[in-house]
């Protein structure tokens, strides 16, 4: 439920913008990270965030430089569990906390490991190992008379 231009209604999180002011009740997911500017008993589940299971309590009441410890920040995707509260609109979408989070995690670069790294040479020498010496024995069945088909067997018995 949202409050603009004096008017309450019901709309969208993709129609939320910085400013708007929301209702959100316990059982609501919040569809943005909100400043908190009135509660009465209103506690969130932040585990999504911060892995913290136990419910969180939000009032309008700054108590720490850090948005993840104060008590007056809720964030989008965390579910209300208890209570009641209204709160300004302060980020929506890609600009939340949760939104930059998984900014950051599409971001990173996969690199191989040293134990990747050295289980692929690894594979590399024992399959030229491998190779060589069905090669060989190979020709040497053939040197040895052994028809084209047995020399074969040898060769792929061997890799």
């Amino acid at each position: 439920l949202v409050l603009r231009d004096g008017k309450h209604s019901t709309i969208s999180a993709e129609q939320l913008v910085i400013g708007d002011i929301i209702e959100v009740k316990a059982g609501d997911r919040l569809p943005a990270d909100i400043r908190v500017i009135q509660a009465s008993g209103f506690k969130v589940d932040n585990s999504s965030l911060t892995g913290e299971s136990d419910p969180l309590s939000r009032t309008p009441e700054f108590t720490n430089d850090n948005p993840l410890e104060t008590k007056n920040l809720a964030f989008f995707s965390s579910n209300a569990v208890e209570g009641a509260c209204v709160g300004i609109v302060v980020n929506t979408g890609d600009r939340t906390i949760m939104g930059r989070i998984a900014r950051l995690t599409g971001s990173i670069v996969q690199e191989q490991t040293p134990i990747a790294i050295e289980i692929e040479h690894f594979i590399r020498l024992i399959t030229a190992v491998a190779v060589v010496l069905g090669v060989s024995f190979f020709i040497i069945g053939r040197i040895l008379g052994y028809d084209w088909l047995d020399a074969c067997i040898f060769l792929l018995g061997i890799l």
